[in-house]
């Protein structure tokens, strides 16, 4: 699979099968977030890896009651560590350093034939308590990731036509 073909096949897997994700598979995965640019090459993340049931069923509690989060065999879990910093554009790099680590984890897991879902809904501080995440740092995004119930055929997924959001040489 190539990584356009990784993109159209990707989507939200809520329905995971009851299967552990081998090692070596994760490993792959993690190395493809591992490699993702950062501002300043500054690396200011860390993924906490969550395979724990009890772990699990609280994170699914801090998400808003989401089911698949306890179901799914593992759950990555995105943190800046330094959530102060920004671009001299005055965007914050942890936000944007850990989704772009994130996605390319996504595209990898895809590769791979896994699936996974993005979680922005969830509890800062309850997510920080469960993992013993430092109060100086932000959890940008939860993860689930594991086979999914169904394959990951490519699907027709609905988008804005590309005139509809492109742009050239101005904003219009």
């Amino acid at each position: 699979m190539n990584v356009s073909e990784a993109i159209i096949t990707r989507r939200s897997v809520r329905s995971y099968k009851n299967k552990d994700i081998p090692a070596e598979m994760l490993q792959r995965v993690m190395e493809s977030g591992r490699m993702a640019p950062s501002a300043r090459n500054k690396q200011n993340w860390k993924f906490v890896i969550v395979k724990d049931k009890e772990k699990k069923d609280e994170l699914h509690k801090a998400s808003n009651g989401q089911k698949f989060v306890k179901e799914a065999p593992t759950v990555i879990v995105g943190v800046a560590t330094k959530p102060e910093n920004e671009m001299k554009s005055g965007v914050p790099t942890g936000i944007v350093d850990v989704t772009i680590a994130m996605d390319h984890m996504a595209l990898k897991a895809t590769e791979e034939g896994l699936g996974t879902c993005w979680i922005g809904a969830f509890s800062q501080e309850d997510v920080k308590d469960i993992l013993n995440i430092p109060d100086g740092c932000r959890v940008v995004a939860l993860m689930t990731i594991g086979f999914p119930e169904e394959g990951l055929e490519p699907v027709y997924k609905e988008r804005k036509n590309r005139e509809d959001i492109t742009c050239i040489d101005t904003y219009y």
